[in-house]
């Protein structure tokens, strides 16, 4: 790692401390954003931004619900940036203050005279002159780390709300006119014949970004998943769902090494591999067989007042006068629960969390086709923070999310912990937006009354992410037989373990809980002819790895590949799709 990384690394680390002691501390969520762009960081600063931009505000809001809070802690900032003017540019003053992007704190750098001075002639304090420089280095942050996420919409918005704040401002114009610009480019070199004679940046820029699937320095949470206190957890997990399976490690081909879906893949020349977890057969499992079955509390539906279970998310069970009455919750509206097990389940894991919260149910319901796979992943956020909260557990270390893959970037592979653009361009598979990663999740939480400010540890932009990378990696969903869209959602930490291939040995199905069933030889008709002498359909023998589908095996191969890379993060080159690809 480089020096200057470690050094930065440091400085994150030591500010996310001061934040656990001043969580309203806007200026020290500014110095953290700016740490975060030099790490190359980009949809971290931006979350970091965001939540200095919410204080100063507060600031301002006399009935603002942190608003007092906000105010101490601007008064301690200003306080403190003063003893750190007295020290050498950039170096940490008596309180561990510094400056943001090597510039002098907010009210001291002579670069934001006119800030300060437009709030001296309307007879402000000091602490609210402070609080106006601390936003507007709010709104360049956050606008410079959208641009670079590639949520131009978004960063062009917060553009145009910093210039009506601060109006004239070069930086800020500045940032606008390369947002303008790298819309331009990108079009062009989708469209040499592109034009922008009807263009208009108001409308017509896109927002969805992407970023890095992050294995984050700082997190100390996830496991090593290959030592043999892990393995032994999971095997003890996998016994009571699939008795005649274990986990094993497993070697994979890096799928991030291709990226498009019209490359070609030659077999003979060896690929970068990972290590994995799989599942392997204790024994033969003949065809029709079930080989796992597993429930999960860690599940999600996006329809409102649809007849489904709270807790898992199955169709509740019809009424009859000869059956007892659904268990529902008292407290709340239309929570209804298909078992008796699911309601005792409810109400020592997540319930309490958000029993009784006014308007938590409709968050996110019955979206826009378009947007119903990311209400459904926001949803499943939103069940992992319940989960946490009612456990005291901290959410990354749940056990349905600890041991998750998320098809993290690998550090010794291709992972650079630096802002250059070159670095930070390769291997983003995550999606990203300000609205799906930054601004719902918050409003998740106030609806959930958490304080997002206290509660930094658990809801911290990165720990967002890392759920946000796990879920998207290994959950299953069910489709609408309305609209073809994904209704529900769920995550089997055990079932997620199978691997992926094009031609599975089992098929899965999925109703109150999720089972494998091994294929037969009526439903391996696409690669029956795959492998000379092989037999497909035959069941699972002794030591074989249990795969699993994660895509229409029915699909043909192009459509396959395309799938996999924005699933994947890569084209799939499992035996099936380099069988069809060299008859090809």
């Amino acid at each position: 790692m480089r020096l200057e990384n470690k050094s930065s690394l440091d400085e994150r680390n030591t500010l996310t401390e001061q934040l656990q002691d001043s969580p309203y501390d806007a200026y020290t969520y500014l110095r953290r954003a700016s740490c975060y762009e030099r790490l190359g960081f980009p949809d971290l600063a931006a979350g970091d931004a965001y939540r200095a931009l919410l204080l100063t505000d507060e600031v301002q809001d006399e009935s603002g619900e942190y608003h007092e809070q906000a105010v101490e802690a601007v008064e301690e900032g200003w306080r403190n940036s003063q003893k750190c003017a007295e020290h050498e540019e950039g170096h940490a003053g008596p309180e561990g203050y510094a400056a943001v992007d090597g510039e002098q704190p907010p009210g001291n750098d002579g670069g934001q005279h006119a800030i300060r001075a437009q709030g001296e002639r309307n007879n402000e304090s000091p602490y609210e002159s402070f609080a106006q420089d601390c936003a507007y280095k709010a709104f360049v942050i956050l606008v410079r780390a959208l641009l670079k996420c590639g949520c131009l919409k978004s960063a062009y918005d917060f553009a145009r709300r910093g210039l009506k704040a601060f109006p004239d401002h070069r930086q800020m114009q500045e940032l606008q006119k390369q947002i303008v610009e790298k819309h331009q480019q990108n079009k062009v070199q989708q469209d040499p014949a592109w034009e922008s004679l009807n263009f208009d940046p108001k409308t017509d820029l896109p927002e969805q970004g992407s970023v890095r699937r992050e294995l984050y320095p700082w997190n100390k949470h996830e496991p090593d998943r290959f030592s043999e206190s892990s393995l032994l957890f999971l095997n003890h997990e996998m016994r009571k769902v699939a008795p005649k399976c274990e986990v094993r490690a497993v070697s994979l081909p890096l799928l991030h090494e291709h990226a498009s879906s019209h490359a070609s893949i030659d077999p003979s020349t060896p690929a970068l591999a990972i290590k994995q977890l799989g599942i392997f057969a204790t024994e033969d499992i003949a065809p029709d067989e079930t080989v796992l079955q597993e429930s999960s509390l860690l599940t999600a539906n996006n329809r409102l007042h649809d007849p489904l279970c709270d807790a898992c998310s199955s169709p509740l069970p019809s009424s009859s006068p000869k059956r007892l009455p659904l268990s529902c919750c008292t407290s709340c509206d239309d929570t209804v629960f298909c078992s008796e097990t699911c309601y005792a389940a409810a109400q020592t894991h997540y319930h309490p969390a958000v029993c009784g919260k006014s308007d938590f149910d409709i968050v996110a319901k019955d979206p826009s086709p378009p947007a119903a796979a990311n209400a459904l992943y926001l949803l499943l956020l939103a069940r992992a923070i319940a989960l946490s909260e009612t456990q005291d557990i901290h959410p990354l270390d749940l056990p349905a999310t600890k041991y998750l893959w998320g098809d993290f970037v690998l550090p010794e592979l291709t992972y650079a912990h630096s802002a250059s653009a070159t670095e930070f361009l390769t291997s983003r598979h995550l999606p990203f937006t300000f609205h799906d990663n930054i601004l719902a999740p918050l409003h998740l939480f106030e609806k959930m009354d958490l304080d997002i400010f206290t509660a930094l540890p658990r809801c911290d932009t990165w720990v967002l992410n890392t759920l946000f990378a796990k879920f998207r990696a290994t959950a299953s969903a069910r489709l609408s037989t309305r609209d073809g869209k994904p209704e529900v959602c769920a995550v089997h930490p055990m079932w997620c373990l199978a691997n992926h291939s094009c031609a599975p040995n089992v098929r899965w199905e999925w109703g109150g809980e999720i089972r494998f069933v091994a294929r037969g030889e009526e439903d391996v008709q696409g690669w029956k002819e795959m492998g000379e002498g092989r037999q497909w359909g035959k069941g699972i023998g002794r030591g074989e790895e249990v795969l699993n589908h994660y895509c229409d095996v029915d699909l043909g191969l192009k459509e396959r590949r395309e799938w996999a890379i924005g699933a994947l993060g890569g084209i799939c080159v499992c035996e099936r799709c380099i069988w069809e690809e060299s008859k090809s």
